[in-house]
């Protein structure tokens, strides 16, 4: 494991670009990152994506699994990296030695998105971790869709919240993707209550009927695999 990402799963901080000390929030676990990194390995991406950084979690497995493949690159989408992170991301991902294999964005994906369409770019892997609610989540999905080579793979953070299973769902059930992997042992859904008991509670018997409804266990993590490029019909439509 890289030194620079072990430093930080260890201690449950992180530093600043002044060497500050940042306790850690949020970032996906180690068990989600090894699930990312053994869905990359097996696939052998010429070009990865990851909407959402943070302080660089996901993106070091991401970066630690693609920095063996010569010319692979890495494209990073994130309209707050500088301001509400505080550029911790970017400085973790360069501390690690991955700065050169990384194409950086600091705006909003439904932006970054279609240019990346329109100049053709392809990618063989993508993980979807920016704004959860369900109509950004389903929008990063259209666009990146569009970029997914077929036999791809699409991975969702958060899959366990309402809204991001909602469109898995829908993506599920309308489009020609289907699930590769999911985690088994989630971390509980997020609540932004101080006390998670109640709410968190009524969310997970709600995730519970609806994640159901399509074969998967409350799961913090889906990779679903693209099938085929979209032949829907105009006026296609699956209930779901």
């Amino acid at each position: 494991m890289n030194q620079v990402l072990e430093e930080i799963l260890k201690s449950g901080y992180v530093k600043s670009p002044k060497g500050d000390l940042v306790k850690l929030r949020g970032g996906i676990t180690q068990e989600e990152g090894e699930f990312l990194t053994e869905i990359i390995v097996k696939l052998k991406p010429n070009a990865t994506l990851e909407v959402g950084l943070a302080y660089g979690i996901s993106a070091l497995f991401i970066c630690q699994a693609v920095k063996k493949y010569p010319n692979t690159r890495h494209i990073v989408i994130d309209p707050s990296q500088n301001t509400e992170w505080g550029g911790i991301g970017l400085h973790n991902l360069r501390r690690a030695g991955y700065g050169e294999i990384i194409d950086f964005y600091e705006k909003p994906s439904q932006t970054i998105l279609p240019q990346l369409e329109t100049l053709g770019v392809k990618v063989d892997f993508a993980f979807i971790d920016g704004w959860h609610t369900f109509d950004h989540t389903l929008v990063d999905f259209f666009y990146i869709d569009k970029l997914l080579n077929v036999g791809g793979v699409v991975a969702f953070d958060d899959s366990n919240w309402p809204s991001v299973s909602k469109a898995i769902k829908f993506i599920i059930k309308n489009r020609s993707y289907t699930v590769l992997r999911f985690i088994r042992n989630p971390r509980p859904p997020y609540s932004p209550a101080t006390s998670l008991k109640s709410q968190a509670f009524r969310k997970l018997k709600h995730i519970l009927r609806n994640v159901s409804a399509f074969g998967l266990d409350v799961s913090s993590c889906v990779a679903l695999r693209k099938g085929a490029e979209d032949n829907r019909r105009w006026d296609f439509h699956r209930n779901f």
